[in-house]
């Protein structure tokens, strides 16, 4: 029997190839659009899923109230946090540390295959307690012992040319002890703890230095601290358990804090606005919009699907009909209807794995994923692509099959199908619906793209084109930057050349410093922002001096310091003539450190506002100080350069910088790609919304088409009278195309508030935004009315130029 409903269900879909290769068209793509979807999806809410243990493991979060009231969160704490918790703490089944202390050179050893890395340490249960996949060595013990590490696969691969790396040894500037590799790992994309390379908290042991501060630190914010509850352990009484633990071992003057413990399974959606964190937090409000999106697109497709189906009433009839007389049940027609719906929907499904298979490369690059669906993925998300398919296959075939098979042949054979009116009327709402969603996604591309061409041409105070930074990365470059810059100068393409601590733009932190001016200072809210800089640098980066005057090339200018307007305003100075600030104190991170003596320096210039940070920040005071200052020190060469031979330039820059150190690594950055990372969430925005625009309307062409059909059909023979009487081609047309179009008009008025509430809010996340303009919606409508005309044109035109005669015959 399921032989012939299949073979039957073969021999319709060939009768009727242009409904066919729609049906599995709309299919196809949703199906494509809802299995993309769910892969980033699962991806992201698995992250740090895969730690067999991520269910009773904890961050310790610590929440701090500084001297002046200003309130912060710091995803790291003290080095005596988790041995203080693993001892002290009841429920508490084991802890471990992490922590990153600024960059070194690694190298196979001999001087080949030098990079820089982060130097990562962990202690010796941090394995014990995430089980990253070991790929080799034994991971539970491979940080016991000093001058131990262990490598990700990627990293093997880059420094020894395989992952086959246990044993091997690496080398690095700050230790002369070579490092045992003793574990290569892989960390899988779904991690909030990423790095290269794990160095053994261990080595660091033999430092008296190191071990005199560790014994004695209850304070610092050095360490991120994971703890693994008991089952049954109660996570917030642990952290008031540590909150006077913590307490007791810290003195009068040292800072009151309190503890949070987040868990391991939160950090990716709730780690926003915390200090410190390693990763870039993810956005639950946008699974749910990605969710909601995609099973809207799959249930429009099955929505559209019983659409054309039951627009085929007229010419199925007849089958229908004989299919009765011939003694068929109802349960009979239902199978056969949903027969053919599961096969339309199998066919779809494979043509759709084929696609994600041609788009997932493309999609991995774009969304910065490493997503597949092969053997190799999670059970889970096969099981849900088998329960989609049914599950479509229900929704897409129940709806005709037990209207279609209801009806009596004498009304079948008569082309007597009543109560229609009611499924049109759903029919419409849906279409209004669709095109609604449409609009709403066309205005949103559109207000994107705007915004993001005002970001990218707005005057922010300084020219970021054709700006290449260095970074500098020893003592003997920075020691020897005037030489470097000079050298600099001589190369045939560079225009000037700037020594700054920090650049716009940037990507590290940017100290921030407490101002004392005429026995005034500035509040929590009134932090300004620090910079150290050379007299190249208004010419380098191209900031306008608005009164008084550069630095000059000479030590003299050690106390002298140039404020942006803002801090101007903010101090009270209108002209700059010497007037003394003074910098107590200087923050890291949010970590406020007293300066041994108060940097008094005085005001002898004022330069014109320059954005630093995104356009989601308004500009902030910012004091620009002289190079050579006791609060920080230059960190990178700005080159401005000229548009000929980009790589040879880069090439002699490294070479005069070898000159001065052969093993300084050169490292840079164009600063206008750097500016883009700012935006780069926008810009997924941006695609996310013009293919979710595309394939809204793609689906809501495909449900016009059915509706229209359908009706031209159930109007036929009012088509045939009106010919007959005299009506123009023309005429018929605009009647058949009016109450559609009627539709779109609707679709757009619902629309437009919707659309103008959602892109108003996100440009709320901008200082610095475009006004939304009319026209934009104006645009978006007829576009909408456009497509949904040349989508009805060849029902309407088919219908209108159809033999009257044939329409009118007597069945």
């Amino acid at each position: 029997m399921l032989g012939n409903h299949i073979k039957f269900a073969f021999r319709n879909l060939l009768k009727q190839k242009t409904f066919t290769f729609i049906n599995i068209f709309g299919l196809t793509t949703g199906l494509v659009c809802f299995l993309m979807i769910a892969l980033y999806i699962f991806d992201e809410l698995t992250y740090d899923a895969f730690h067999k243990s991520s269910g009773s493991i904890y961050r310790v979060v610590e929440a701090k109230t500084s001297a002046d009231g200003k309130q912060s969160k710091v995803v790291s704490t003290a080095f005596n946090i988790s041995e203080g918790a693993r001892k002290s703490l009841p429920g508490v089944e084991g802890a471990t540390r992490f922590s990153m202390l600024g960059r070194v050179n690694v190298s196979a050893g001999e001087g080949t295959n030098v990079f820089y890395e982060s130097y990562f340490i962990g202690d010796a249960s941090f394995f014990t307690m995430f089980s990253f996949p070991v790929l080799q060595g034994n991971a539970a013990t491979a940080l016991n012992e000093p001058h131990t590490a262990v490598l990700t696969d990627e990293t093997a691969l880059k420094i020894f040319g395989t992952t086959n790396a246990v044993g091997k040894t690496l080398v690095t500037d700050g230790d002369s002890i070579p490092h045992r590799v003793t574990a290569v790992i892989s960390i899988p994309d779904n991690s909030h703890l990423k790095f290269n390379i794990l160095f053994s908290e261990a080595t660091l042991y033999a430092s008296a230095d190191f071990m005199k501060f560790a014994q004695a630190d209850w304070s610092s914010n050095s360490f991120v601290t994971y703890l693994q509850l008991r089952e049954g352990a109660d996570a917030s009484q642990i952290a008031s358990r540590l909150n006077a633990l913590t307490a007791s071992k810290r003195t009068a003057e040292q800072p009151k804090s309190s503890f949070i413990l987040q868990p391991l399974r939160d950090i990716h959606f709730h780690s926003a606005g915390l200090e410190g964190e390693m990763g870039s937090a993810g956005n639950l409000m946008h699974m749910y919009v990605f969710g909601i999106v995609a099973l809207f697109v799959l249930l429009i497709a099955c929505i559209n699907y019983m659409n054309l189906t039951t627009a085929r009433f007229a010419v199925r009839s007849k089958e229908i009909a004989v299919r009765k007389v011939a003694g068929a049940s109802q349960g009979n027609l239902v199978r056969q209807f949903l027969t053919e719906a599961s096969l339309v929907t199998v066919i779809s499904l494979v043509l759709s794995l084929a696609f994600i298979k041609l788009l997932l490369p493309r999609f991995n690059a774009f969304t910065e994923k490493k997503l597949s669906l092969d053997f190799n993925t999670d059970w889970r998300l096969w099981a849900g692509v088998v329960l989609v398919v049914i599950i479509v296959s229900i929704i897409s075939g129940i709806y005709p099959a037990l209207v279609q098979s209801r009806l009596k042949p004498y009304l079948l054979l008569k082309n007597k199908i009543t109560g229609v009116g009611s499924q049109l009327s759903v029919r419409r709402v849906l279409v209004v619906f669709q095109f609604a969603l449409s609009i709403i996604m066309i205005v949103a591309t559109m207000i994107v793209y705007q915004q993001l061409k005002y970001v990218e041409n707005r005057d922010m105070g300084f020219n970021k084109e054709q700006l290449l930074v260095v970074d500098i990365n020893s003592g003997a470059v920075r020691r020897s930057a005037e030489a470097i810059k000079s050298e600099f100068g001589k190369i045939a393409s560079v225009q000037s050349v700037s020594a700054t601590s920090r650049v716009p733009g940037e990507w590290k932190v940017i100290p921030k410093v407490k101002l004392r001016s005429e026995g005034r200072m500035t509040t929590p809210g009134e932090d300004v922002y620090y910079m150290v800089a050379d007299e190249q640098f208004l010419n380098t980066f191209q900031v306008k001096l608005l009164s008084g005057r550069n630095f000059r090339a000479d030590a003299g200018d050690s106390t002298s310091v140039m404020i942006n307007e803002s801090a101007a305003q903010m101090l009270g100075i209108s002209e700059p003539s010497g007037q003394v600030i003074e910098v107590p104190s200087v923050a890291f991170s949010g970590n406020a450190s007293i300066l041994e003596q108060p940097f008094r320096a005085q005001v002898i210039g004022i330069v014109k506002d320059f954005n630093f940070r995104s356009l989601r920040e308004k500009v902030a005071p910012m004091v620009v100080a002289w190079k050579r200052n006791p609060v920080h020190n230059i960190d990178y060469f700005t080159v401005r350069v000229g548009t000929g031979n980009l790589q040879e330039t880069i090439d002699q820059m490294k070479a005069v910088l070898a000159k001065v150190d052969a093993s300084h690594l050169f490292e840079y950055n164009f600063l206008d790609k750097q500016w883009d990372l700012f935006y780069r969430e926008d810009q997924k925005r941006q695609v996310i919304f013009l293919s979710v625009a595309l394939l809204t309307i793609i689906i809501a062409c495909l449900g016009l088409f059915g509706l229209a059909t359908y009706a031209a059909q159930q109007r036929i023979k009012e088509i045939g009278i009106r010919k007959v009487l005299g009506a123009s081609v023309g005429s018929i047309v605009a009647m058949l195309s009016k109450e559609f179009l009627k539709l779109v008009v609707v679709a757009a008025v619902i629309a437009f508030p919707i659309a103008w509430w959602a892109m108003d809010s996100w440009l709320q996340d901008f200082a610095y935004r475009v006004n939304i303009h009319w026209w934009v919606f104006l645009v978006a409508a007829v576009v909408a009315l456009l497509i949904a005309l040349f989508t009805m044109s060849f029902q309407t035109m088919r219908a209108a130029l159809a033999n009257p005669i044939k329409n009118l015959r007597t069945e």
